[in-house]
């Protein structure tokens, strides 16, 4: 490429176009003329090139130089009527940003002052007038672009925005019913939708799902709790109870101290954890866990924690053990393993009765309450009876007691609501982490049952936890203080930057299994539970 012929012909183009006579030279022009030649001269070793423009955004011309008719000219691109999978990256390109921020119901607005006519047809309002009363939008074009989207009935956006409020409208109302929805059903309900507002190429792909379920924050869930249709049309009646309950707590609550008003439950644990998720091949026919014993993990062993307003735990957990006949032998009891903060007690269920309620009330709540207290417990039939509470059996001490009713433990039990998913976490994780580092110890074994659920409960009394027991209650209705935030056992026992540091005891070099809510001490499996890690 030859600069010189370059510098000919746009001399040549320079008077021809532009006609101008010459004066003498500036500093200015002489600069600019110093620039174009470097950029003609480095053309000299070029073999290709290309011509480029570049766009750029601006202000745009308030100014009403141009005719009307300028409204009329189109600036966008026919295929944005097009709507496919990637539809937002390709609007992006083709639709200014700021366009986005404009509603249908405005863009009319917009376009019917526009086109407002005289008693001629002809339009009566100029540019200067529609940017005089509507300030926000950049240039005339605009009219027209909105004139289009309208016919369009609306914009691809808008259009998406409505496809998912239909969705999630039927999401919800499926939910609210208790009924299963899958990705499956999202689609479905997405390409009904998406024809009724003749979106055509819309194909509710992977990555609409994807943000769909992100944006509404949908996630897969395990169903935990099973219910009938009869308790679904009976929601408004349910409701009223939970409103009457709370009504009825915070009359009575005014006579108590946050120490001296209680919650119990009891919460069925199988004999051995397994956890139904685990990270696998991706098209595998069967998913398969292993267990020790399949005997026990269908049968159950009883827990019965009771927690207070104050964010504490309240005397000992009672358990209930399953053994054969409902009583264990003599030979049996005296190799029992009896931690302090543990009441043992058995059945051939390993359920509890009305019998053992009385138990539990002897040995473990009287022994850890004062003169009175107001407890709150659920409906199930063993603990119904008013003769139990009466000052009579309760050694003079006065235990009000009030029923949750039924079908609303979910929503108004503190222990429900929070407490006992954290316990259940804790216990699954030592049967996990014996699974997977195949540590030789039966944790469905009766003395490790024990332990296990002492060493857990001790773990669940520390300070550290006081806020997540309160959250509870405030969760439910009970307090209008939030003790938010607080942690829960995997912040303070479980973080996730130990699982790869050496348990704190002298010469083990065991990786941690555990940091201890009491004293923040790291320890592995063994030193936590092998040697009973116990705090008093």
């Amino acid at each position: 490429m030859n600069p010189s012929n370059i510098v000919q012909c746009l001399a040549e183009l320079v008077n021809i176009k532009l006609n101008l006579n010459t004066t003498q030279v500036s500093q200015k022009e002489r600069e600019v003329a110093e620039h174009l030649s470097e950029t003609i001269n480095s053309f000299t070793d070029c073999k290709q090139y290309r011509c480029e423009e570049e766009m750029t955004l601006d202000l745009g011309d308030k100014s009403d130089e141009s005719d009307d008719n300028d409204l009329d000219t189109v600036y966008c691109d026919e295929n944005t009527s097009k709507a496919d999978d990637e539809w937002e990256d390709k609007e992006n390109v083709l639709e200014p940003r700021h366009l986005k921020k404009y509603s249908l119901e405005f863009m009319k607005e917009v376009v019917e002052f526009a086109d407002t006519t005289d008693e001629n047809g002809k339009r009566r309002r100029s540019w200067n007038t529609i940017y005089n009363r509507y300030r926000t939008l950049p240039d005339r074009t605009y009219v027209n672009r909105f004139r289009k989207y309208i016919q369009q009935h609306g914009t691809k956006r808008q259009k998406i925005e409505n496809i998912d409020e239909l969705v999630f409208k039927k999401f919800l109302n499926g939910r609210e019913q208790s009924l299963p929805i899958h990705d499956l059903d999202i689609r479905r309900w997405a390409l009904k939708a998406a024809h009724e507002h003749q979106l055509k190429d819309f194909k509710a792909s992977d990555k609409w799902l994807y943000n769909f379920k992100c944006k509404y924050n949908i996630v897969s869930r395990k169903i935990t709790n099973i219910i009938t249709k009869r308790e679904i049309s009976n929601w408004d009646e349910i409701q009223k109870s939970e409103q009457n309950f709370l009504t009825q707590f915070n009359k009575l609550s005014s006579n108590y101290s946050v120490h001296e008003i209680l919650n119990t439950d009891q919460v069925g644990i199988e004999r051995e954890q397994h956890s139904t998720r685990t990270l696998s091949f991706q098209g595998e026919k069967k998913t398969y866990g292993i267990v020790s014993s399949k005997n026990a993990t269908s049968h159950s062993y009883t827990l019965q924690p009771t927690i207070s307003l104050a964010g504490q735990l309240v005397g000992p957990i009672y358990l209930c053990l399953q053994e054969n006949q409902g009583k264990m032998g003599d030979i049996v009891k005296s190799r029992l393993f009896v931690p302090k903060n543990v009441v043992i007690t058995c059945s051939s269920s390993g359920k509890l009765t009305s019998s053992l309620v009385s138990y539990w009330l002897d040995k473990c709540l009287l022994p850890s309450i004062g003169k009175k207290s107001l407890l709150l417990s659920d409906s199930w039939s063993g603990q119904n009876d008013k003769k139990i509470y009466e000052s009579s059996k309760t050694k003079g001490k006065c235990v009000e007691r009030i029923q949750i009713p039924q079908h609303t433990t979910a929503d108004i039990q503190p222990l429900d609501k929070y407490y006992n998913r954290q316990m259940k976490n804790f216990i699954k994780r030592l049967y996990n982490h014996v699974s997977l580092d195949e540590i030789p110890i039966n944790l469905y074994e009766r003395n490790n049952i024990i332990k296990l659920v002492s060493l857990v409960h001790n773990q669940l009394s520390a300070p550290v936890f006081n806020k997540m027991i309160r959250y509870a209650w405030f969760a439910c209705g009970y307090t209008k203080d939030d003790p938010s935030p607080f942690e829960n056992i995997n912040d303070v026992c479980f973080p996730h930057e130990t699982t790869h540091v050496e348990c704190e005891v002298h010469r083990c070099q065991d990786s941690v299994f555990l940091t201890c809510a009491h004293c923040s001490k790291k320890y592995c499996f063994e030193h936590f539970f092998v040697d009973y890690h116990y705090h008093e």
